[in-house]
């Protein structure tokens, strides 16, 4: 902000005609009158308080892609020129207007008209863009949820980082459905309001501006959630955010910037598309090759490996293995299995929590060329919600592998295992699956061995709660 010159991120709707005008005029008599409206900011230039009258006008036939305004947007400038109506700023078919006298003439006095010229400037500004982002932001959500899902449902419930990306998500398309809306019903409610001999109806702004304060309120709480449970989103969050406002920043350049070259509203738009498109798909290996160069910079979790192992092969090349040494609860060498150096065995552990579940995951890998020390991977997820759980066994009894291949596990036998209920997947393979359910725990284990009463005794008792 200059001395002579403001500018504010404005979040009016186009429809919050009577409402931007009242705001003009406080301005106004605050010492700063409209300069230029434009799309996020507008400009406002330092002047003396005066007591000025604003109307904003509609103009359907016009487009944001105009370079300059119209034939008929300067005849109907002149028109209201002669009423003492001065254009200040026209953005696509919104125009506003400001008049010095004490007592003008309103430039609209037919409700019917008005509301038609409303309407036709809001499926341009409104019902056509919020139209195509409702189902897009729709179809992400719930390709993002599936792909959570279906493949680490206890994993997503248990991580504050997914459900909060989750929130935002659902949060953003919340608020474009609820900002569409609000105009059908304000659109019916005034239609029907015409129709009776009276005017257009109050646009509702207080209840828009508590839904927006609540959109706002979501957006940060989520953040603020992912910034204390996740020490790597100090970086990687202000990275997103600031590579999408370059984005953002980048798009509207252009549009300017194709704006000011004076083409036809056809060549414009044509050119605008196809910079935002080419500058969209730029984005996703920019970003990728942000984070890959800030990750030595990233906070570490503790969690490394304490040595690697290389494994010569003949048709791969050299193969190189991370050790890990984490302290898990339950290993081959509780199971009766003999463990040596030779074995590279890797001991690797992860838990994680939100307020929805806690869940841990521990894996023992034998690495060794010569190694004949079978598979064991095993999680658990403490649920205490009783729909959840269920909601997580039923997506986890349907295994879904390579190339979707899906494969439902079948009930068998709790008893040997001590469970309230278990399930095997019914697969040739060396590796036996199975889900056991322990009162609120939720248990997925993996052996490459077919186990003696003994050895689930030791698992039960390492595994259940």
């Amino acid at each position: 902000m200059s001395a002579k010159r403001k500018y504010r991120l404005e979040t009016f709707l186009p429809w919050d005609g009577a409402y931007v005008e009242r705001h003009l005029e406080k301005m106004a008599r605050k010492g700063w009158r409209l300069e230029k409206a434009g799309n996020p900011f507008w400009t406002y230039r330092k002047a003396e308080p005066a007591n000025l009258h604003y109307a904003m006008t509609y103009f359907p036939t016009a487009s944001v892609f105009d370079s300059d305004p119209t034939e008929e947007q300067e005849t109907y400038a002149d028109y209201c020129a002669a009423a003492g109506w001065e254009l200040v700023s026209a953005y696509g078919p919104l125009q506003i207007f400001v008049n010095e006298r004490p007592h003008p003439v309103p430039i609209e006095t037919d409700e019917r008209e008005k509301l038609a010229a409303i309407h036709g400037g809001m499926k341009k500004m409104l019902l056509l863009p919020f139209g195509i982002l409702l189902p897009l932001l729709l179809l992400t959500l719930v390709a993002e949820f599936r792909e959570a899902t279906r493949y680490a449902p206890l994993s997503f419930v248990s991580s504050d980082v997914q459900l909060g990306l989750l929130v935002l998500d659902g949060g953003l398309a919340a608020y474009v459905a609820w900002i569409l809306l609000a105009y059908l019903i304000w659109y019916n409610r005034s239609q029907r309001a015409v129709e009776a001999g009276g005017a257009c109806r109050p646009t509702g702004t207080r209840l828009r501006r508590i839904a927006t304060r609540l959109f706002l309120a979501v957006l940060l709480v989520a953040s603020a959630a992912l910034l204390l449970r996740e020490p790597v989103m100090w970086v990687a969050l202000p990275l997103v955010l600031g590579l999408t406002a370059l984005l953002m920043a980048a798009i509207f350049g252009c549009f300017w910037w194709l704006k000011s070259l004076k083409l036809s509203r056809k060549q414009t738009r044509a050119a605008y598309f196809a910079a935002a498109v080419v500058l969209s798909l730029v984005f996703r290996p920019v970003t990728q090759w942000s984070a890959n160069a800030i990750k030595p910079l990233l906070p570490s979790s503790g969690h490394s490996p304490v040595s690697s192992y290389t494994v010569e092969t003949k048709r791969s090349g050299d193969i190189t293995y991370d050790i890990y040494q984490d302290d898990i609860p339950l290993t081959l060498e509780d199971l009766g299995y003999t463990v040596t150096e030779e074995d590279h065995c890797s001991y690797w552990g992860k838990e994680q929590s939100s307020v929805l579940a806690l869940w841990s995951h521990y894996r023992q890998d034998a690495y060794g060329e010569n190694s004949t020390l079978p598979t064991l991977d095993y999680q658990t997820a403490d649920i205490p919600w009783t729909g959840l759980r269920e909601w997580c066994w039923e997506n986890l009894s349907g295994y879904y592998g390579p190339y979707g291949l899906h494969v439902s596990f079948e009930e068998t036998d709790a008893a040997p295992w001590e469970a309230d209920r278990a399930m095997i997947w019914p697969d040739s393979s060396p590796n036996l699956r199975y889900l056991l359910l322990y009162g609120d725990r939720i248990v997925v284990l993996t052996l490459g061995f077919t186990s003696t009463a003994e050895q689930r005794s030791v698992i039960t008792a390492a595994l259940r709660p």
